[in-house]
Order: structure tokens, then sequence, then C-alpha cells
């Protein structure tokens, strides 16, 4: 008979259990010391391409790659992060000499329509979104996500440990995207509105609280947004983001340097954060030449 230990050990387990548990331990590698955001959205992109294929990473072909990407009912910026998650896997799978080959490496597709210029809100849009709400937590919300150019989940993430007063205002110290963290101004008139919302000293306090004085929750911030943008007649598909969008654009128009812009949004690139600086209406090269 055989012993439960040896029963459940890698050498008598059946041939699909040991791969899936070497698929499970390459993903989880994988995606070790990145952001919970990160980890999240590529884990379940990860293993929504394992159960798309029914096989393990070491028996996907390209043609698996290419069919699981046809089938992708979604936004094509989004595909195109999902595709992006299963190249990198892939490849660090073969770095790591647990996968055969690099079968994403094959994969190729024409680059993207650049659609960043229907996601800029003018200067009246935001104003109109921010003055259109009476409920002082939300408008301190709008106002943190488009001010200070944060990120959704920074924005909710943000407690009071992590500001700083200053003689004019003060300096939040946000932790972002791949464990980056950034020092962020907080003018005065804004720092005020927050002051006026805390409830209590506690350092863990949130800045901008929830309903119940407890933590923004990422999805109720999110109808704060969508709800702002009915109200000012927007799109539907305004979102938390096209009002980081909004402040990279809108502090470039009013001359502030790219580079400061880069270090307040925790771009990697400086050229991520000049594809902002959108050509004016009425303006161009031409413009500026003798005639």
């Amino acid at each position: 008979m055989v012993s439960g230990d040896r029963a459940r050990s890698p050498a008598t387990m059946a041939p699909s259990a040991r791969n899936i548990s070497a698929d499970e331990m390459l993903i989880r590698s994988w995606l070790h010391n990145r952001s919970d955001n990160t980890r999240d959205a590529y884990g379940r992109d990860a293993r929504a391409f394992l159960a798309f294929t029914g096989k393990t990473l070491g028996e996907v072909v390209l043609a698996d790659l290419q069919l699981w990407f046809d089938s992708l009912e979604c936004a094509d910026a989004t595909r195109r992060r999902k595709l992006a998650a299963i190249k990198s896997l892939l490849s660090f799978g073969v770095r790591l000499g647990m996968l055969p080959s690099d079968v994403g490496a094959a994969f190729r597709m024409e680059r993207g329509r650049d659609t960043l210029h229907e996601r800029i809100l003018t200067q009246e849009d935001v104003a109109r979104m921010i003055d259109g709400e009476d409920d002082p937590r939300k408008r301190a919300f709008l106002r943190v996500l488009y001010v200070m150019g944060l990120r959704l989940r920074e924005a909710c993430g943000l407690t009071w440990r992590s500001m700083t007063r200053r003689q004019q205002g003060g300096i939040a110290t946000v932790h972002g995207k791949g464990g980056k963290t950034r020092s962020v101004l907080v003018p005065a008139k804004l720092w005020k509105e927050l002051v006026a919302l805390r409830v209590d000293n506690r350092p863990d306090g949130p800045v901008v609280p929830g309903h119940d004085g407890g933590p923004l929750h990422a999805k109720a911030g999110d109808r704060i947004v969508k709800r702002a943008a009915k109200r000012a007649g927007l799109s539907p598909a305004v979102s938390a983001h096209w009002l980081r969008h909004a402040c990279a654009s809108h502090a470039q128009d009013r001359g502030a340097p790219p580079h400061v812009v880069q270090a307040t949004l925790g771009h990697a690139s400086l050229a991520t954060t000049t594809r902002y600086s959108h050509v004016r209406e009425g303006d161009g090269a031409g413009k500026y030449l003798d005639p």
C-alpha cells in the first residue's frame, strides 16, 4: 500500500498535475515583487490564457496565442496589455529554463492607433466636473486626481502618514506603479480642503475617506468620477485616468516644464509626458516661421 506522503510526492503525481503545479510556480515567480495591481491583473491574464488553451505553458504553440488574442472582446489597448503580459510570462519561463521555446517572440501585430487626443478633457470640462459636485469629500477627491495627477488607486490609498505639511500646502509621498515612490506637491488650497475632511489624528487615516470614514474603495472612487462626468455632460467613458491625462496636458499648456510634470505623474520616460503636449487649435509650426 502506498503511504500518504508518497502518494502526494511529485514522483507519483500524474503528469498533468505536475505540469499545472509547475505553471503556477512559474506564474508566481514571474509576478514576484510586482505591485498589487500588476499581480492581480497579470495573474488573471495568465490563468485565463491557460484556461482558454487547455494546455500547459510548455505545450503552448504560436497558434494558441493567436487564437486566444483573436478571441478577446475588449478595447484594443486592453487586448495589447493582455498580450504583453503573456509574452512577458513566456519569455520569463524561457530565461529560467522552464519552457522549451519562446513562442510569443514570433507574435507580431501592427502598432495601435494613438487615441490619446480622444481622452483629453478641456480645462472647462474639468471645471464643470469639480464645480458640479456639492459633496466636499467627493469634490476634494476629484481635485486630488486632477491637481496631483494621481492614479485612482494612488488617490484612494493616500493616508495622512504620507502627508508632510509645508509653509504653503504640503508634500504627499505617493507609492505608485511598479513599487516606485515619488513626492507630489499639494497646493495650499487643496491641502486646506483635505484637512477639513480629517476626522481624527490617526496617521493611517485616509486622506480622502469613504462615506463611512474608512478608506475609499477604488470602485467608489470610480463612481464619483463617472457621476461628475455625467453631470457635466461628458462622455460615459470618462474615468479617473482622464483627469490624470488632463493634469499632464493642462500643466504643460500653462508652461510647466515637462520634467516637472514627469516627476509629478511618475512617468518612467519623458517621452510619455511629452505626448500630452498636444497641438492647440490654430497653432502649428508654420506660425513660428518667417513668410
